[in-house]
């Protein structure tokens, strides 16, 4: 069977989730090899000696050196290298059935503009024996590390960082340059993996929405900040909401550093947010959201169209989520009559999706005449049959 390309793949699942809309091409990256700017390996043992890789689809298996073709050469080097001092240093590796050992995972992000690292170690426990030392050579071999930091997490999960991180090297914080502004992440902050494609993602956005100067926009699950400031200047004011409250502070911090003084920051749920709004008659023209891979939910789509923005820019890491999601904003009026398609994952089935709702009330009011003309149908029957007798 032939293999889809991902334009086909998104065509198929509009056709599968009825979805009346049209694909357009995929804007493919320049940089296919060595993008991302973060990533998390695991540990493995085999023979005695240590080695680091991704798991296995749906199981704990370690695979060795897997992803590395995607991976920055500089992050694959200080990989190999901690793979050394953990066998070296004889740091325990956790084991996940009985709940021993030292090391889960190791995160390593770079800020692509700048070449600031972060490296993140995940620990089942607050003990982190030798730690000093693997500081001590890490950032001493490699000056690019910033920072360095350790989060705790003795859960069995696939949720790699739970806990608010201890910053063991550095202020927990690496800056990068996106879209001509500067942007500081932490551990836990959400931040697109592909940094070129992120700013074309991004800046189609900013073309789709096409804010007026008078419009407010509000950027739900905004994480950083990043896509509200990339708007900020197009329209009269931005205001992010996000419940990560380190991603908030992050969010702050950026508006500030670049001189942004339109946008404003809630740390709360999104959801939570709009329906609050909605009872204080808060109005947003415009309303961006770029939720994680699962989606957003039911209670968003109503509370989101509840507060009649006039466009609605949805950004989707997931085509599938996306097409169950477009079915519930049509049913509250919200429609859309094109999904562009940017590749942040090449050699990779995955794609990010971007498409602007818009508010069709000749579909609500048409959908309202066709139920009025059903009833009235059925009123004519119900008379007919008494008229003939009948109960």
């Amino acid at each position: 069977m032939k293999k889809l390309n991902k334009k086909e793949m998104v065509q198929n699942l509009a056709e599968q989730y009825a979805v009346n809309v049209k694909v357009g091409d995929v804007i493919r990256a320049k940089q296919e090899t060595h993008y991302r700017n973060k990533v998390i390996v695991a540990f493995g043992k085999s023979k005695g000696k240590v080695y680091a890789g991704q798991y296995a689809p749906h199981s704990h298996r370690v695979i060795k050196d897997s992803g590395r073709l995607l991976q920055p050469e500089i992050i694959n080097q200080i990989i190999d290298r901690i793979t050394e001092l953990v066998q070296s240093m004889k740091i325990y590796l956790y084991n996940d059935q009985n709940g021993t050992g030292v090391l889960r995972h190791v995160m390593i992000r770079q800020a692509h503009a700048t070449g600031e690292i972060m490296v993140v170690f995940v620990t089942g426990t607050s003990k982190f024996p030798s730690r000093h030392n693997l500081i001590q050579v890490l950032t001493s071999e490699f000056p690019q590390i910033k920072t360095i930091v350790q989060t705790i997490n003795s859960r069995q999960t696939s949720v790699v960082i739970e806990n608010k991180p201890l910053v063991l090297y550095g202020d927990g914080t690496i800056t990068d340059i996106l879209c001509g502004k500067k942007i500081t992440i932490s551990a836990t902050a959400f931040y697109q993996i592909h940094s070129e494609q992120c700013e074309v993602l991004y800046g189609l956005a900013k073309k789709m929405v096409n804010c007026k100067p008078t419009d407010t926009l509000l950027d739900t699950y905004c994480g950083v900040g990043t896509i509200g400031l990339t708007l900020a200047d197009s329209c009269k004011s931005v205001m992010g909401v996000e419940i990560n409250s380190d991603a908030i502070h992050n969010a702050r911090h950026n508006a500030k550093q670049n001189h942004v003084k339109n946008m404003k920051f809630v740390d709360m749920d999104s959801t939570e947010f709009m329906m609050e709004a909605k009872r204080y008659n808060h109005h947003f023209d415009v309303i961006v959201l770029d939720p994680p891979r699962a989606g957003t939910t039911k209670p968003f789509i109503e509370a989101a169209t509840a507060l009649n923005p006039r466009k609605i820019c949805y950004i989707s890491c997931d085509p599938k989520t996306l097409m169950r999601d477009l079915k519930g904003f049509k049913k509250c009026g919200y429609t859309t009559n094109k999904i562009e398609l940017v590749d942040m994952f090449p050699k990779t089935e995955h794609i990010e999706c971007i498409c602007v709702l818009e508010k069709h009330s000749f579909n609500v009011e048409a959908s309202k005449k066709k139920q009025a003309q059903k009833k009235q149908f059925q009123h004519q029957q119900m008379v007919k049959r008494k008229k003939k007798g009948y109960r």
